[in-house]
């Protein structure tokens, strides 16, 4: 680094602290020269040694901060609050895609990320048979790199979807692409991986899911209650799903008119406070309490809610997306 832009870094590490006790210094300084019983000239004198006196000792504090010396707490403070951003929302607003409303489903998704790319990511469409395909992921890691890989699942999910196949065999069909891609190029990082969820609607209002992911809650509207639904299946990974106990291919549910379907990646949940406390049940709890009449309200409220927890700042990219049955 050039000296000026430690100089730079300087005042910008201590702000109006050292103009501040300069001026003051100063100004006591002349009170009580000019109230002294001293001649002009060795007033003189006192001045021109109290401006050397305050050069050495912004010298000094200078050289300090170059070696360290002072200012270690601001320091640390620094180091740490990096781990702690207010989050980024323009993947959703350049990428994501607008919320569906029609006569069939209203599906709405909210992600903020902890970084301006960051590695959760989900998609909607619908295939030429009107059906609904929704998928939700989270991409190992944070940044550019986690964020390219969400990217091509969330390019290979709109490629791949076909009205006559199943959650599972998409899902498949990802990962054997993948697979291709990395053999052709070696440099691809073969331990990133990726949690990926995807759903599958007919207009009736029947489901079908793959993919592990964090598991998801189903509003039943008739009875007022929540459930929560474990997922099975394998990661988009071409190392991760080897080592997995085979299970369903596919699972399924049906959604009566009013249900909604809360589908949320594990940074909503693992979000900590100054006391290290996740929001964990706390997510569990709002959305047994919150009014479930508009989706864009219950995101507003869910993220306002845990951003209330970490003190306005997040460590993890977090998103929802909600699926209604009209």
């Amino acid at each position: 680094m050039k000296l000026s832009e430690y100089i730079k870094s300087y005042f910008q590490r201590v702000g109006w602290l050292l103009p501040s006790v300069n001026l003051i210094s100063v100004g006591i300084a002349v009170a009580l020269i000019q109230n002294s019983p001293f001649s002009p000239k060795e007033k003189i004198l006192l001045y021109f040694a109290t401006i050397g006196v305050l050069y050495l000792v912004n010298y000094v504090s200078f050289i300090f901060f170059l070696t360290k010396k002072i200012l270690p707490g601001e320091e640390v403070r620094g180091k740490m609050m990096k781990r702690y951003r207010k989050g980024d929302d323009r993947m959703q607003s350049y990428l994501f895609p607008l919320p569906i409303e029609d006569d069939h489903y209203e599906i709405y998704g909210r992600t903020l990320t902890y970084n301006p790319i960051g590695g959760d990511f989900y998609n909607f469409l619908t295939d030429p048979q009107g059906n609904y395909w929704i998928g939700i992921g989270d991409s190992v890691g944070h940044g550019y790199l986690a964020g390219l890989f969400s990217m091509m699942i969330f390019q290979k999910m709109s490629l791949f979807v076909r009205s006559d196949s199943t959650p599972y065999e998409t899902i498949e069909r990802i990962n054997e692409d993948l697979l291709k891609r990395t053999q052709l190029n070696p440099t691809i990082n073969q331990s990133l991986y990726a949690t990926f969820l995807l759903i599958k609607a007919d207009q009736q209002g029947n489901v079908q899911h793959s993919g592990l992911h964090p598991s998801f809650v189903v509003y039943s509207k008739s009875s007022g209650t929540n459930r929560i639904v474990e997922t099975d299946g394998k990661f988009i990974s071409t190392t991760m799903n080897s080592s997995l106990k085979s299970g369903p291919e596919t699972s399924g549910f049906r959604l009566e008119s009013g249900d909604i379907v809360f589908c949320f990646t594990d940074g909503l949940y693992e979000q900590k406070n100054n006391g290290n406390h996740y929001f964990g049940e706390g997510l569990f709890r709002f959305l047994e309490d919150v009014p479930k009449n508009d989706l864009r309200k219950i995101a507003d409220s869910l993220f306002a809610e845990i951003l209330k927890h970490t003190g306005g700042r997040i460590q993890d990219d977090m998103t929802i997306l909600m699926i209604r049955k009209k």
